[in-house]
């Protein structure tokens, strides 16, 4: 048998201590130095080695340093790696510890600070793995005590579902459960409700669909308080709208419609009602022509109605979203209806309404006539202080007819005040051709004498800017589209008129070969900025397509796409009427 002092030599210690055992200890047996050999092992484990931490997450008294210790291993991996959480290294690491570190979220038991920290770190990484926790985030939800937890979480949510992750139905559930029990009247934190809110629309699972309906028909009463208003309008109502809207949820259409109409709701609701019908508009036109005509017996509807009283509003409200769809069975609805009317601001809005529509030779005779039975002193309850024939006249101009001048000089001379006559300067100035122009150039010298001069300065600018394509091109269409192909100056502000006046001459000049140059300006959308010079490029488009155009609203759709992703802002604000018009040559098609 071996010594004390032969065993401990095997197991290399140092002189001094072998000298210190062989005076203290007896021979001893090979089974005490083996336990001695496995306690040295387990003092050994690699502190580098996050598989260490990750066991000690078992323990209490070690748990809350092992979280801080593991989440460190990945900020430094990512540090590493530039941020690439693509890399082997990352992924294997994650591979080690999302798990771990989501079951000890869901088990409890931590403190404050480490949960939110906890919480964070598994957010940041978009691991499908992490849904569990995520989960229990969204089920513990209690606004103002875990606020900042659930933001992370809705952020992650938000950025899996961008990725393509599938997530389980759990967390889809407890997202909506956290949305509909949000009060946007009660958030502390901007950032939060945006968090929520992104992350439902993104996620528009298809279960969403009847709870955003119940959602709408929530009750909205007259004059609402201000915390109504934010809860039920701004926070789960309109949210709901874009529900409907991203799913095109075509059973949703009564619910939206009827919200359309009811008062209470119509101002804050309405423009995001309108691209929701739009997008379904297929379904949506038949029940509009039905509120056209009073409800068409639907209980809905005209319970709806009633709520307006004797203001006829509800009328141009309707009338408004049948032109946004711009099809020609809402056309000839109107048509129908107008001269039926006997309020003005029914009778306004229905001839406005005609100006968006498909050409059709019966449009312009009811406009015209429509006017003639307003007077300067007409009102309309939707208009504010425009007033009827100011905003006609304005209107007028979308009919693309150079024969309207002389409509427009002849009005002008007996408008009330130089700001209608300056409105009538612009429709003529967008409308005139080249035999024209001396006519409104005359028309302005005479306005000159009424107009204040810091007004009238933009005025002659925007004439001049008219002018100075139509004196160039005269009836040259290739001219034109060459116009749109030149840059707009800054200063002055009015500079973009002459390309506005090009895409107007492209319509006169270039319907007879509406398809060929439609093209045309569809190649040119997107080298064009300038948020009002785009506006009538993409309204010329609409114009040359009565039939509607497909591969157009392909064309329009990626211009959006690039534009978001671009990250100019500027740009994407102006891109609303783009996207409008990319509907509008897709439905019409229906």
């Amino acid at each position: 048998m071996r010594t004390a002092r032969s065993v401990v030599s095997t197991l290399g210690l140092s002189s001094a201590l072998l000298s210190a055992v062989a005076g203290v200890v007896a021979p001893i047996s090979i089974p005490l130095v083996t336990l001695g050999v496995g306690a040295l092992l387990v003092a050994c484990d690699d502190e580098n080695d996050p598989k260490t931490w990750v066991k000690r997450l078992d323990d209490p008294a070690q748990r809350a340093n092992a979280i801080k210790r593991l989440t460190q291993f990945y900020e430094d991996g990512m540090t590493k790696a530039n941020n690439d959480a693509a890399t082997p290294e990352i992924k294997t690491l994650l591979d080690t510890i999302v798990e771990p570190l989501t079951k000890t979220y869901t088990a409890g038991g931590l403190d404050e600070k480490t949960r939110i920290d906890l919480m964070k770190f598994l957010a940041e990484t978009h691991d499908p793995r992490t849904q569990p926790a995520i989960a229990k985030v969204l089920k513990d939800f209690d606004m103002g005590k875990n606020d900042d937890e659930t933001r992370t979480a809705c952020e992650s949510i938000n950025a899996m579902s961008k990725a393509g992750v599938k997530l389980d139905q759990t967390v889809i559930d407890e997202l909506w459960n956290v949305f509909a029990r949000f009060q946007i009247s009660k958030a502390t934190s901007e950032r939060l409700y945006h968090a929520v809110q992104d992350a439902v629309l993104q996620v528009k699972d298809a279960s969403y669909a009847e709870k955003a309906i119940d959602k709408l028909k929530g009750t909205v009463p007259p004059n609402p308080s201000v915390d109504v208003q934010k809860d039920q309008l701004m926070w789960w109502q309109l949210t709901s709208v874009r529900i409907l809207s991203e799913l095109r949820y075509t059973k949703g259409v009564k619910a939206l419609v009827t919200a359309l109409l009811t008062p209470s709701k119509t101002s804050t609701l309405g423009a995001t009602i309108q691209f929701a019908l739009l997008k379904m508009a297929k379904d949506a036109e038949p029940e509009l022509i039905k509120c056209l005509n009073g409800g068409g017996g639907d209980p809905q509807y005209t319970e709806a109605i009633k709520l307006w009283g004797d203001d006829k509003s509800w009328v141009g409200v309707t009338a408004e979203v049948l032109a946004v769809i711009g099809r020609a069975p809402g056309r000839d609805a109107m048509l129908a209806a107008l001269p039926t009317v006997t309020d003005d601001t029914s009778r306004t809005e229905l001839a406005q309404a005609l100006t968006q529509m498909p050409g059709d030779p019966r449009c312009e005779p009811a406009f015209l006539d429509a006017y003639k039975k307003l007077t300067w002193d007409s009102s309309d309850t939707l208009l504010g202080q425009l007033k009827p024939r100011i905003a006609l006249a304005q209107q007028s101009a979308k009919f693309y007819d150079p024969k309207l001048v002389a409509w427009l000089l002849k009005e002008m001379k007996g408008a009330p005040d130089y700001s209608a006559k300056i409105i009538q300067i612009e429709a003529e100035s967008k409308l005139m051709t080249v035999d024209m122009q001396d006519d409104v150039a005359a028309a302005l010298a005479n306005l000159k004498k009424e107009t204040p001069a810091d007004g009238f300065a933009k005025v002659q600018q925007m004439f001049d800017a008219t002018s100075e394509p139509v004196l160039k091109c005269k009836a040259d269409l290739s001219c034109y589209l060459g116009v749109l192909d030149q840059p707009i100056p800054s200063v002055p502000p009015t500079a973009y008129y002459k390309q506005v006046k090009a895409a107007w001459m492209a319509v006169e000049f270039g319907s007879a070969n509406a398809d060929a140059t439609r093209a045309e300006l569809l190649k040119r959308v997107d080298k064009i900025k300038n948020t009002g010079a785009r506006i009538a490029v993409c309204e010329a488009i609409d114009e040359l397509a009565p039939k509607g155009d497909p591969a157009g609203a392909d064309t329009l759709e990626k211009i959006v796409a690039a534009d978001v992703k671009s990250g100019d802002k500027e740009v994407v604000a102006g891109d609303n009427t783009v996207a409008q018009v990319a509907w509008r040559l897709r439905v019409r098609g229906q």
